[in-house]
């Protein structure tokens, strides 16, 4: 009877009681490093458990069940299945996997850091749910095409340290490269939809956003940034007078990059400064160069001023916290940024600041939360365009104050977001 308590006792324990705890220590951190909630764990879900919409040209893929659970996630997968998948983009039954799974970086990994990610998710409590279904149209279903797109597409092999650099360098190369994955977003891709290497992380389009050019150029990229100011941004998505994080980049510091030290952090700062720089003759200067106060808001007293105009929209919908002028409220990290000198609206692609107005902006971060609301559900396609043209051409790039109602709605559907509630003429107050 003892026996059997014993044995009842010791199966219901938690999986990490008979691993290592340094290594489960150090696969928490390679997972945060890696970024692994943010395509496993379903928005509102448990953590690992899948269910991530992931959008791609091709339609929607989902982030699989990595939890410890034995028959939907990865409880009883051995160590060389769960590299196969990580490093290879091979499933566990052999089933070639889509590349929104960044294998194309994972597979730069070392095998031991694979392993200890792998040991600290089976430490972790089981999620006994099923993935959604990936469904996607003929012919991108057939996953032996993935075979071929490897041909073409995927160079396996783990990342060599560079014994002519420093260990800095190469470690922050390590993180970039492999772990942290950023040239998944912030590399073009090629026609077959390939990281295009000979332009490694001059920028990346999204969808419904753009991955920005990371390169030193000092127009396109981030040349004109100082070592400090690359780490606080990594560290809080937000430097004054340069950028605020919005979108995909929010979510990787949300999940991963505030939890690096700030070792890991420089050391990615110092790989990226030594990049080679890449120009785009679209951006005539530096995203965070552009810029005047405005004193439109002067011309809408006493009289409604064109209830469309970009000026009266401003006014009514987001003068109250980045200040009538443009120049934002407040200092430090709750602070309301400034349109002036700002990444967003010093682009010369409208996209980014097109999908803030439409789906705000949140980050959960350990000093607190950063939010600004939606307004998807409150602003018609044409309102939209209206609005972001208008602060292009006060606060930002003229050159990029070309948004259409089109282009907004298609963005809206990309993003899976509301329409605003019908209403007829003159309702609107």
């Amino acid at each position: 009877m003892k026996k059997t308590l014993l044995a009842l006792f010791l199966s219901a324990a938690p999986l990490w009681a008979h691993g290592d705890d340094a290594l489960i220590k150090r696969g928490e951190y390679l997972a945060r490093a890696a970024d692994c909630t943010a395509c496993h764990t379903a928005p509102g879900g448990p953590a690992f458990g899948g269910g991530y919409p992931v959008s791609t040209p091709f339609g929607v893929i989902y982030g699989s069940n990595i939890s410890a659970d034995k028959q939907f996630g990865i409880g009883n997968w051995s160590d060389d299945e769960f590299v196969a998948a990580v490093r290879d983009g091979v499933g566990k039954n052999g089933q070639q996997l889509y590349p929104a799974m960044p294998y194309d970086a994972f597979t730069k990994m070392k095998r031991d850091d694979v392993l200890a990610i792998k040991a600290y998710l089976l430490a972790q409590p089981a999620v006994h749910q099923a993935t959604p279904r990936t469904d996607l149209a003929f012919p991108f279903n057939q996953r032996w095409g993935m075979r071929l797109w490897k041909l073409f597409n995927f160079s396996a092999g783990e990342l060599r340290p560079d014994p002519a650099k420093s260990d800095e360098w190469n470690h922050g190369r390590y993180l970039v490269e492999a772990l942290a994955h950023c040239g998944t977003c912030h590399t073009p891709r090629t026609l077959t939809m390939g990281m295009d290497e000979d332009n490694a992380f001059a920028g990346g389009d999204l969808g419904g956003w753009t991955a920005y050019n990371i390169t030193p150029d000092k127009r396109a990229g981030i040349g004109s940034w100082s070592q400090q100011e690359l780490v606080d941004y990594l560290k809080t998505g937000n430097v004054a007078g340069r950028a605020s994080a919005a979108g995909p980049m929010a979510e990787a510091i949300e999940h991963s990059l505030q939890y690096l030290p700030d070792s890991d952090l420089h050391a990615m700062a110092t790989y990226l400064r030594s990049v080679k720089p890449i120009a785009d003759d679209a951006q005539r200067k530096a995203r965070d160069a552009w810029g005047q106060p405005t004193q439109d808001y002067l011309t809408l007293r006493g009289g409604n001023g064109g209830e469309a105009s970009g000026a009266a929209l401003f006014n009514r919908h987001c003068a109250s916290c980045h200040g009538a002028d443009g120049a934002g409220k407040g200092s430090g990290f709750h602070a309301y940024p400034s349109l002036l000198h700002h990444g967003s609206t010093g682009a010369a692609d409208n996209k980014n600041l097109v999908a803030v107005i439409l789906g705000g902006v949140q980050r959960h971060m350990q000093l607190g939360e950063i939010l600004m609301p939606a307004f998807a559900g409150e602003l018609r396609d044409d309102e939209v365009a209206t609005l972001s043209n208008y602060v292009n051409r006060q606060f930002g790039n003229p050159a990029a104050a070309n948004a259409s109602a089109e282009q907004v709605a298609r963005q809206r559907q990309d993003a899976n977001l509301p329409q605003p509630p019908t209403v007829l003429q003159g309702d609107r107050p």
